[in-house]
């Protein structure tokens, strides 16, 4: 457990940091205190779940974006995928179950180099994809 959550840490501040931000702004920004940040970071402790879900809609990812994928294996964590898998499935339409099984099952590449995008390159691309759809 100690592994994810010094995984975890890492990537929240690696995504912090890609955007120029410290500490105190994504305490700020995201409700959290700047020890509390700080400890995440440092993986000595992990925030609780409504935490988390605002430490990544400030950084503009996901939580899938600071869990481990194909170390995930090493880490022991399967009942986390296995628990964040339900959570996301509780959300969907069956309409989008089935858009999602496809593209795990058919695109799988494509999903891990879209997973490896930096938060700024995301929001480019999401901006661009909205703006396709929108005919904007």
């Amino acid at each position: 457990m100690d592994e994810l959550k010094k995984y975890i840490g890492t990537k929240i501040k690696e995504y912090r940091k890609s955007l120029g931000m410290t500490t105190v702004e994504l305490g700020k920004l995201s409700n959290t205190s700047q020890t509390t940040i700080s400890a995440i970071e440092r993986g000595t402790r992990f925030g609780t779940f409504e935490s988390m879900l605002k430490i990544c809609e400030v950084l503009g990812i996901t939580l899938y974006d600071i869990l481990p994928s194909e170390q995930s294996e090493n880490l022991n964590v399967p009942q986390v995928h296995n628990e964040r898998i339900a959570l996301i499935l509780d959300r969907l339409s069956s309409e989008d179950i089935e858009v999602t099984e496809t593209l795990v099952i058919n695109d799988m590449s494509l999903l891990r180099t879209l997973n490896k995008l930096t938060p700024n390159q995301k929001r480019h691309l999401s901006n661009h994809l909205n703006s396709i759809i929108n005919n904007d």
